[in-house]
């Protein structure tokens, strides 16, 4: 359509695309009926998570060549996402927000590991309603778009003399991908620009975002993996059902099948298939991530369509009563009360000392 402009808004777009489908929704109603056969949140997040295996495993491909020290921290933030941040998240929503366990596991996985994706693959994992992971979805985006506009910036204030670091940081504290690399990208200039004027030292540029990079694609690898446990627990506990919940019992292969969210299939095979076509034919690793990247451009079309079609469906003052509130509070508890702390902790650990290459 020759338009030569654009507001370049990344993840914070989305945000207005909530919005338009909020403001259809509960203003005009007569055109939010017209829309809604279309209006198929999970349909389009789930075709975007798809999309998204085939990113990751070029990704993946591209870490192959990183040095070990960036792998092993890589690996390291599963342990951290999934076995720190996850549990204590769980634990706050339940504890001091009196959530139910339907409402506290998608919550947990959004805010600990990997945003939107998550959330939904955890929602659908124990047969959440769909009002949860929709309530949850418009929080975290709106989150990933402030952190977005201020972490960058303080990695680049408090940590010039510790470039790795802050890219390994920013990769596990913004909890979306789109977010995590865009951090990263700004973080990698700030930061390569400010050791230049308080060091005289010129960083090779990319190193800070492969580290932010190399997180995320870790983390992001293991949401089919926990989405699996986490059908298992809920299948074997009946933990939607306070009645069936208190004695647990057996639970049958179908129930379990029954429980699994079967896009998370989708994403594995897009990831491994193009991981396995990478390695074993190097040649097309350039053109796979070409292809990768206009796949990435329809991923975000769909995600796009998913948060218009969230607000077109969503009723504010059903969703405010629902629990809205108290899921910004956990939120904010959980980001600035441990996850900011704890990331940045072992962050320092594994990347203290370690420098990108120089010019």
């Amino acid at each position: 359509f020759h338009i030569g402009w654009s507001l370049s808004l990344g993840e914070l777009g989305f945000v207005f695309a909530l919005l338009a489908g909020l403001v259809i929704g509960n203003f005009f109603p007569g055109l939010a009926k017209y829309l809604s056969h279309a209006g198929k949140p999970e349909w389009y997040i789930k075709t975007g998570i798809v999309i998204l295996g085939a990113n990751i495993g070029i990704q993946a491909i591209s870490a192959l060549g990183l040095a070990s020290t960036v792998i092993l921290r890589g690996l390291c933030a599963v342990v951290e996402a999934y076995l720190i941040y996850w549990p204590v998240v769980y634990f706050v929503a339940r504890k001091f927000f009196k959530f139910t366990p339907e409402w506290a596991a998608p919550m947990a996985s959004g805010i600990s590991i990997c945003g939107v994706a998550a959330a939904i693959a955890t929602g659908s994992a124990i047969k959440a309603r769909q009002i949860i992971p929709t309530i949850l979805a418009s929080v975290i985006i709106v989150f990933v778009a402030v952190e977005l506009l201020i972490l960058p910036f303080a990695a680049a204030y408090f940590l010039p003399g510790d470039p790795m670091v802050a890219g390994s940081w920013l990769g596990l504290v913004v909890k979306s991908d789109g977010g995590a690399v865009a951090s990263g990208a700004i973080a990698d200039s700030l930061i390569r620009s400010r050791a230049l004027e308080l060091f005289g030292v010129r960083y090779q540029e990319g190193w800070i975002l492969m580290a932010a990079t190399t997180s995320k694609v870790f983390i992001d690898i293991f949401i089919g993996v926990w989405s699996f446990i986490l059908a298992v627990v809920w299948s074997v506990y009946h933990l939607n059902d306070p009645k069936a919940a208190a004695g647990g019992g057996k639970v049958s292969k179908k129930e379990i099948w029954n429980r699994f969210p079967k896009f998370i299939l989708g994403f594995v095979l897009a990831l491994v298939g193009i991981f396995l076509a990478g390695w074993a034919h190097p040649s097309i690793v350039a053109g796979a991530k070409a292809g990768a990247g206009q796949a990435n451009l329809l991923r975000a079309v769909f995600f796009g369509l998913c948060f218009f079609s969230i607000g077109l469906v969503t009723n504010v003052r059903k969703l405010w009563k629902a629990g809205l509130g108290r899921v910004i509070g956990v939120y904010s508890v959980a980001l600035a009360g441990f996850i900011i702390w704890v990331g940045l902790g072992i962050s320092y650990i594994f990347y203290h000392g370690i420098l990108p290459p120089t010019l």
